[in-house]
């Protein structure tokens, strides 16, 4: 079913209690996903009852809001009770309902027994199971049986945790792809590789598969994430642990493996996207390389911004990378051009740029949409602290021209209208 024929898409009930997290469902339905909905704070008129019943009666689908509040309501109960009416005479008619109470999240609760009066045998959902606004809004898609309007545009891979798992995985082939011929070509059966900022494990198990090795060893700041990689790849031949690779807990948890495996160095050491987001890499290099033997390979792979190219160039993706550039978080985005020097200064006798560039030619279409959304998918963005960039008021109005303009480049990218290439740099280093 399309949204057409009706004045509404969606007639939202709800409590003004409960206006803050309602109004951040709507906007998006209305801004993200463009659904018409009835919403009291900006629909009712002086004929208030009459309003309420023409907005049921000119919505495809009445949202119930399901809270202690709502369901303790006068107007919420006479909507239902309208909605339920409405629904006996147009067989076509939905009513979906979703709980919104965090404490109180049972409909057989006492508090909500005027509600399951009208209910029934409805299907409910609950909005505390989904992991964002954005995977509750495609599953009352779901459930209304209405078509996403163009669909390729507004589903992003970020909208839900199956999706999010397709989106990292095709990521993590594009950067698999990028860097696996070196894992190839310099490691043996004999390799002990050590894997300095392993987050959940995943891009060095992709880049060591099909690979014979002896054992590796991943450090990570983030405590989740190492049990994350424990729980999902570690075993006798891979271990994984937290530690501060900026902290003298370096040394001791390098120097202990060591002994307890009987070796004097590392095969491989690999650093992905980890300096452009420290304060000195500098020392970071200098005390790795006292633990990579003589005969060892050093893997840098990294980003700089001045290797992205875009063609048709325009200020929209200059807008990305400006955005890109203002976050606290996104670190140095011009540390690949620095790397040599880094690795000068710390000693290493051998650097050579040995790839650079990933672009969106020869991709699967999964790995050419997960492309995209490295950089320039707005929810990256939208989805973070609100104190993440360093210049909040110029980078929300770069962030709003952004939006504007975003369905229209998204649609010539997945016609394969533009090229893109990132500027991601892989570096080969000897001691």
């Amino acid at each position: 079913m399309p949204l057409t024929d009706h004045e509404y898409d969606f007639f939202i009930s709800y409590s003004n209690a409960d206006t803050d997290l309602v109004s951040s469902i709507v906007e998006s339905l209305e801004n993200d996903y463009k659904a018409k909905c009835w919403f009291q704070e900006k629909d009712s008129k002086a004929e208030f009852i009459d309003e309420i019943m023409s907005g049921i009666e000119n919505s495809k689908v009445f949202i119930l809001f399901i809270s202690e509040h709502s369901a303790n309501s006068y107007f919420v109960l006479n909507e239902i009770n309208h909605a339920t009416e409405w629904r006996c005479q147009n067989e076509d008619y939905k009513i979906i309902p979703i709980i919104i109470d965090k404490t109180k999240q049972d409909v057989a609760d006492a508090a909500y027994k005027r509600v399951r009066f009208y209910l029934g045998r409805l299907n409910i959902l609950n909005a505390n199971t989904f992991d964002s606004i954005d995977s509750l809004i495609l599953k009352i898609f779901e459930q209304a049986e209405i078509d996403l309007p163009d669909r390729s545009l507004h589903k992003s891979l970020y909208h839900s945790s199956e999706s999010e798992n397709a989106r990292l995985c095709a990521q993590n082939e594009i950067l698999r792809n990028f860097s696996s011929e070196f894992f190839t070509k310099y490691t043996t059966p004999d390799s002990y590789i050590l894997d300095i900022g392993c987050a959940s494990g995943e891009n060095i198990i992709l880049r060591l598969e099909g690979i014979a090795y002896t054992a590796l060893l991943g450090l990570d700041i983030d405590e989740k994430q190492v049990e994350c990689a424990t729980n999902r790849f570690g075993d006798n031949k891979n271990t994984f642990l937290k530690c501060d690779v900026m902290s003298p807990e370096l040394d001791d948890i390098l120097e202990d493996y060591m002994e307890r495996n009987d070796i004097i160095g590392f095969d491989v050491i690999h650093i992905s996207a980890v300096l452009l987001h420290l304060d000195d890499p500098l020392d970071l290099l200098r005390r790795l390389r006292r633990y990579l033997k003589k005969t060892g390979v050093l893997f840098i792979q990294d980003e700089d911004d001045g290797a992205n190219i875009v063609y048709p160039n325009s200020k929209f993706f200059n807008r990305a990378f400006e955005i890109w550039a203002d976050s606290e978080e996104s670190g140095d985005r011009f540390c690949g051009r620095k790397i040599p020097s880094y690795l000068s200064a710390a000693g290493y006798k051998y650097c050579n740029l040995a790839k650079c560039g990933v672009s969106n030619t020869a991709l699967s279409k999964d790995q050419h949409s997960a492309l995209w959304d490295i950089y320039f998918n707005y929810h990256l963005w939208l989805a973070v602290e609100e104190n993440m960039f360093r210049n909040p008021n110029k980078t929300a109005k770069l962030l709003n021209d952004y939006i504007a303009e975003y369905d229209t480049y998204k649609k010539a990218y997945d016609n394969g209208e533009i090229f893109i290439q990132l500027g991601f740099m892989f570096f080969l280093a000897r001691k």
